[in-house]
């Protein structure tokens, strides 16, 4: 059996960084007791909010749509905190996300937000009032919203960043309190003759 060095696991993961030390040696863990469950660490993760297209495309199922929705609200300097939070943003399954969580890692850059405790706000559907109140937005922020959402539904948080040129931090403050489901139902056109 190898021998461990005296040193805390701290101090001798750091000092194996730097070369100081050889790395311990791979372990086979044959336990006589099947219902112990040895838990694998996976080969590779990605951190959600720096990660490459290239790395969400390793995850299974992650479509392009996806990784291009991840794209544009990283480049917009939106951040994930909680896989919950990435989980409804993508709509994707529990099943699914059982898979990806092993493999992503959720580090904030910069200050971390509160997380919201609320039922989510439908930006394309809910009345103007409504907005006003859940959002505080200045007027002429409203205005816009309200005038974006007329000519076509927001898909999905980047697509609002963009069309309404909003800072990350209003997106991320909207990360968990806001969805984008049906166009909201106006007046209807008189028939064509």
């Amino acid at each position: 059996m190898a021998r461990r060095h005296w040193l805390d696991p701290l101090a001798r993961k750091v000092l194996q960084a730097m070369g100081d030390l050889p790395k311990d040696p791979a372990r086979l863990d044959i336990s006589p007791w099947p219902e112990e469950d040895a838990t694998v660490a996976p080969s590779w993760s990605i951190d959600v909010n720096r990660a490459t297209a290239e790395q969400w495309r390793q995850l299974p199922g992650c479509s392009d749509v996806m990784v291009d929705q991840l794209l544009r609200l990283q480049q917009g300097g939106v951040q994930f905190s909680q896989m919950e939070d990435l989980a409804q943003l993508l709509d994707i399954s529990d099943c699914l996300c059982e898979e990806w969580r092993p493999h992503l890692i959720f580090r904030w850059h910069g200050d971390a937000p509160q997380l919201p405790e609320q039922t989510p706000l439908d930006l394309n559907a809910a009345s103007a009032t409504l907005l006003s109140k859940n959002l505080q937005w200045p007027d002429e922020r409203m205005e816009r919203l309200i005038a974006e959402r007329r000519r076509e539904p927001f898909q999905n948080l980047a697509d609002l960043q963009e069309r309404l040129c909003l800072p990350p931090a209003t997106i991320e403050a909207l990360i968990g309190r806001v969805r984008f489901g049906a166009r909201p139902a106006g007046p209807s056109l008189p028939p064509r003759s």
